[in-house]
């Protein structure tokens, strides 16, 4: 692993290229102060530079190669509930980020992939900065694992969803019992649920028909992709009788269940209430997603989370919009969960667990991720 020089990394996180890196990963006036303070430090320091060397290489060295193939090793270096974490540790990641970004839009454009595709998935970035302040009351980023997907171009923006590059991991037997029509080991579009407003029937058909059409075009080396995975407490079957009718139910409804669910209560305490640690008498809700869900705990049951597949839609493929597809990521959040309106799901796929790598999970059920 050939690492970049201190010289060509300090220009990478700092003056005009930092200021382009920003805009790409859309970083909002709340976090842009601490993340320029922090690039300022780590770009006065021989040794923070070299740390971030080593990140960006290892991005580098597995551009384009599933994380079932090569894991991302990015240990987590600060506990998000510490009020007194310096600031170049909330940050580093973030920064390393920013360095790594041409590479990975080098990465982009050698595939042919549209300015506005990248930034739509880079995107990825600013919203996460914006939930990690939300949920722990400081700036920072802690899921710096599910980064390796964006930059090392595995992942990208449809509309309503997100799909990565991934290859088809569980026991053979739960896979065989679930009709799954792909072999162990064969790629798929592993689907994650970002943070950016309705889950409706419409706008995730949409996206689903993006997909296949979209890694046609940019990687057509790989055999079509029909199958999509995903693992999330969406597709907990209890959501078809505690919200029956919305959209969420809807989602689930998609999909087909590959072997035993696993612990859902965390991840709905993370995604629903972005309260991952709160104890059930300190959980309020106001939609009818929160308050099914404090019923459904009060009465002493619990969530799941799910692994299940399904099949994505093929429209012709010059018609991708990426003018539409870019719009669409960015849309206003809604944080509200209000079924009775259009309900939001909230990054699903992604875990904001400190050093959970949902994208390396060794087998489907066990993520409790975005998904």
């Amino acid at each position: 692993m050939t690492l970049p020089s201190s010289d060509e990394i300090r220009a990478r996180i700092t003056g005009a290229a930092r200021v382009r890196a920003f805009a790409y990963f859309a970083v909002e006036p709340a976090d842009t102060a601490d993340f320029a303070a922090a690039a300022d430090s780590i770009a006065a320091d021989r040794a923070l530079l070299g740390e971030v060397a080593e990140v960006v290489a290892q991005l580098r060295e597995g551009m384009g190669v599933p994380l079932t193939q090569t894991p991302a090793r990015l240990p987590a270096r600060f506990d998000p509930h510490d009020p007194d974490a310096p600031l170049t540790d909330r940050f580093f990641y973030p920064v390393a980020f920013v360095g790594a970004l041409a590479d990975a839009l080098a990465y982009h454009r050698s595939r042919a992939i549209p300015d506005a595709a990248s930034r739509a998935i880079f995107a990825d970035l600013g919203r996460h900065l914006r939930i990690f302040e939300r949920t722990f009351g400081q700036t920072g980023l802690h899921v710096q694992d599910w980064f390796a997907l964006h930059l090392r171009g595995l992942i990208y923006d449809f509309g309503r969803l997100q799909g990565n590059l991934t290859e088809l991991t569980g026991p053979a037997a739960d896979l065989a019992a679930a009709a799954v029509p792909a072999p162990p080991g064969a790629m798929v579009i592993d689907t994650h649920i970002p943070d950016i407003g309705p889950l409706t029937p419409a706008e995730v058909d949409a996206s689903f028909g993006r997909m296949s059409p979209f890694f046609a075009r940019h990687f057509p080396e790989l055999p079509p992709l029909r199958i999509a995975v995903c693992t999330s407490w969406l597709l907990d079957e209890q959501l078809q009788t505690l919200v029956p009718g919305s959209n969420i139910a809807a989602f689930g409804a998609r999909w087909h269940p590959i072997g035993p669910p696993s612990d859902g209560d965390w991840s709905v305490r993370n995604f629903v209430f972005r309260r991952p640690d709160a104890p059930l008498d300190r959980l309020t809700g106001s939609s009818r997603l929160e308050q099914a869900v404090l019923k459904h705990w009060r009465s002493g049951a619990h969530l799941q989370v799910r692994t299940g597949w399904c099949e994505t839609a093929h429209p012709q493929r010059d018609s991708i919009d990426f003018g539409i597809l870019s719009t669409m990521s960015n849309e206003p959040t809604d944080d509200t969960y209000d079924i009775e309106e259009e309900e939001t799901a909230t990054d699903e796929g992604m875990p904001l667990r400190p050093g959970y790598d949902d994208a390396n999970r060794p087998e489907p059920a066990e993520s409790s991720s975005d998904d």
